[in-house]
């Protein structure tokens, strides 16, 4: 991750080494055939690479870039190219630098086919692209009925129509979405917190749902709801088995209860009554205390596991969703046991 420096220096130095390595190799043409270089374009390319490096690493990021778009321009390597992205992002443009995370990652993930080495170039980019995400808002905008004259604008960038229906990276803040056909523009703004990230459905058919009087096309899903919508969380359906891990953790601390204040009681008055050992016409009383202890202990035993098990799984029903790539959370459940205590500690 970015904001872990020594994660950040061994993802430089990896991909340092990968780009140099990989710059002679198949680079794609415009037409998605492989070109070898020329070795006086690689041995170029790799001279504008090593510039950038160094200059990235005494924080010159502007300069950096300009040498790492050299290199780039020179022969095309998803490797400089997160480099370019990296340098983006330092300059705090996120919302570019997002955006070229992307690329890189869809850059990187074709060229792995027949280079696997480039798998892990795409891992990197997905990567960092997520983490960025916590800094910017992404807002999805799905198109119903577009025709060839329709056109999708999101905070001023014209979106290309690859991208529509996809998370695009605005900053924090009122985004306004203008969504043009041949007869009609349809602007509408939302307003997004960082980290945030919400789906908005337009209709760019004439004959949809208009607004009064504009004889526009209207924002589906409008009224006392807002027209977004995010996806649940892909492991929403943990929550039943939650639930019900839960319910046998309540119903054994319950028997824990019962089961002890017995136990105490029927203690309590031998206590009182023998005055010392028992005789034997007290066996049967002196068995049932210790029936009722052992059934405590059990209650306690279940209710400790039930409960850590329905708030692990309640709390993992929770996380692993999120738009763009969201970012994943990991929580941990810890069952604490003492003499005279019995609780649970957890992270998330």
């Amino acid at each position: 991750m970015r904001s872990r420096p020594w994660l950040r220096a061994l993802l430089f130095g990896a991909a340092s080494c990968l780009c140099l390595c990989t710059l002679p190799g198949p680079a794609a043409g415009a037409d998605g055939a492989a070109a070898t270089p020329a070795p006086d374009a690689v041995e170029k390319a790799q001279n504008h690479f090593k510039k950038g490096a160094a200059l990235y690493e005494s924080k010159r990021y502007a300069l950096a870039l300009e040498q790492f778009r050299a290199s780039y321009a020179t022969v095309p390597s998803p490797n400089s190219r997160l480099y370019i992205a990296r340098c983006l992002a330092d300059l705090g443009d996120h919302v570019e630098a997002y955006l070229e995370f992307d690329q890189v990652a869809a850059e990187a993930a074709s060229r792995a086919k027949d280079e696997p080495r480039y798998a892990q170039t795409e891992q990197t980019a997905q990567l960092e692209r997520d983490d960025l995400a916590r800094k910017i808002a992404l807002v999805t905008v799905t198109v119903a009925h577009p025709d060839a004259a329709t056109s999708l604008a999101v905070a001023g960038k014209d979106v290309p129509r690859e991208r529509w229906g996809k998370p695009f990276p605005v900053k924090p803040g009122k985004t306004e979405i203008v969504l043009r056909t041949k007869l009609t523009s349809t602007p509408q703004t939302v307003d997004l917190s960082a980290g945030e990230a919400k789906t908005v459905a337009l209709d760019a058919e004439p004959s949809g749902p208009t607004e009064a009087g504009s004889g526009t096309p209207a924002l589906l899903d409008e009224g006392p709801s807002p027209p977004f919508s995010e996806a649940p969380s892909p492991r929403a359906y943990l929550r039943p088995y939650a639930y019900a891990a839960g319910g046998v953790g309540v119903a054994g601390l319950a028997m824990f209860t019962v089961a002890g204040l017995m136990a105490n009681s029927t203690y309590s008055d031998l206590t009182e009554t023998c005055r010392g050992p028992c005789p034997a016409d007290r066996q049967d009383d002196v068995d049932a205390g210790r029936t009722q202890k052992t059934v405590a202990n059990i209650g306690v035993v279940v209710g400790a596991l039930g409960l850590v098990t329905g708030t692990t799984l309640l709390i993992l029903s929770f996380t692993g969703g999120g738009a763009g790539g969201s970012q994943s959370a990991t929580a941990s459940t810890q069952l604490l046991v003492g003499p005279s205590f019995t609780g649970l500690r957890g992270t998330f």
